[in-house]
C-alpha cells in the first residue's frame, strides 16, 4: 500500500502512520469491528495518498 512522495519515493508520514496501523491491525485476531476500522483506515490512506494525483484536462 505505498504511497510514495516525491522526488525521493518516501511515504508521507500521514500515509506511513496509517500503513503502520494498517500493518498492527491486520495482524490482529479478527474481532467485531476489525473489518469497519480496516476500511475507515483505507479511507484515510487513500484521502492522504491523493494528494499527488494530477487531474487530468
Amino acid at each position: 500500500m505505498p504511497s510514495p512522495s516525491r522526488p525521493h519515493g518516501r511515504l508521507r508520514p500521514a500515509a506511513a502512520r496509517i500503513s503502520a496501523a494498517v500493518r498492527l491491525l491486520v495482524g490482529e485476531p479478527d474481532v467485531p469491528g476489525r473489518a469497519a476500522e480496516y476500511q475507515r483506515l483505507l479511507v484515510q490512506w487513500s484521502e492522504v495518498a491523493r494528494v499527488d494525483v494530477v487531474k487530468a484536462a
